[in-house]
């Protein structure tokens, strides 16, 4: 979504490229509609689960290029771990 490059690195449709937030809302929260849960999960607010994710690297520092490469470290889900490296 942010670079529109295929994992061969061609390049398709360059302007509809979206920011790095604009991209993670976008996968967080269309997560919870596809499984019509977003009144329980989604997006960061008051009342709602907050299950997290520890990533190997700072997804909004790193360059473009290397986002694709992030890996998750750590997930918790309902408190407790449920995947870590």
């Amino acid at each position: 979504m942010v670079t529109r490059k295929d994992p061969n690195g061609n390049v398709y449709g360059s302007a509809e490229a979206i920011s790095r937030e604009q991209a993670l809302r976008l996968y967080s929260s269309a997560a919870s509609r596809y499984t019509f849960d977003e009144a329980r999960k989604g997006t960061i607010e008051p009342g709602k689960l907050a299950d997290i994710v520890v990533l190997s690297a700072d997804y909004t520092a790193v360059p473009e290029e290397q986002i694709k490469d992030i890996k998750a470290d750590l997930t918790l889900v309902g408190g407790k771990v449920v995947f870590q490296r």
